[in-house]
């Protein structure tokens, strides 16, 4: 009888077996060369360069400024001139006729644009929180 240990032990073969040979492996000089997609052969450190931060110096901070349509009147804050049917927004729903191709409701959709329904299993399996 041969111990377990002893027939284990044994040089480590990996799985996966490499296809070609050793990739050479390249010497690189040290000399500081112009990137490929640089304008004019620029190299970093040079007068032309400017240093990270000199350029974070002149940003502008971030500014959110509320845009203003041109074509629409601003409105006056009033109490009065906001009533609650004669608010102009672009974005206010108008009773219209539906025209060519139009549907009033999703449910008049054709059957491969409508949501499916969620099946028993499917809401089985939300129900019991997550995966089988």
């Amino acid at each position: 009888m041969r111990p377990t240990v002893t027939k284990l032990a044994r040089a480590y073969t990996p799985m996966i077996k490499f296809v070609g040979g050793k990739h050479p492996i390249i010497e690189h000089s040290g000399a500081i060369k112009a990137h490929p997609c640089s304008l004019g052969g620029l190299l970093p450190g040079s007068k032309d360069c400017v240093p990270v931060s000199e350029f974070l110096r002149n940003q502008r901070p971030f500014e959110v400024i509320p845009y203003k349509n041109a074509n629409r009147p601003q409105k006056v804050k009033s109490s009065k001139s906001v009533s609650a049917g004669a608010s102009k927004s672009q974005y206010d729903f108008v009773h219209r006729p539906l025209k060519d191709n139009e549907v009033s409701s999703i449910s008049q959709l054709p059957a491969r644009f409508r949501f499916k329904p969620i099946g028993e299993l499917e809401s089985e399996t939300i129900n019991n929180g997550g995966a089988l």
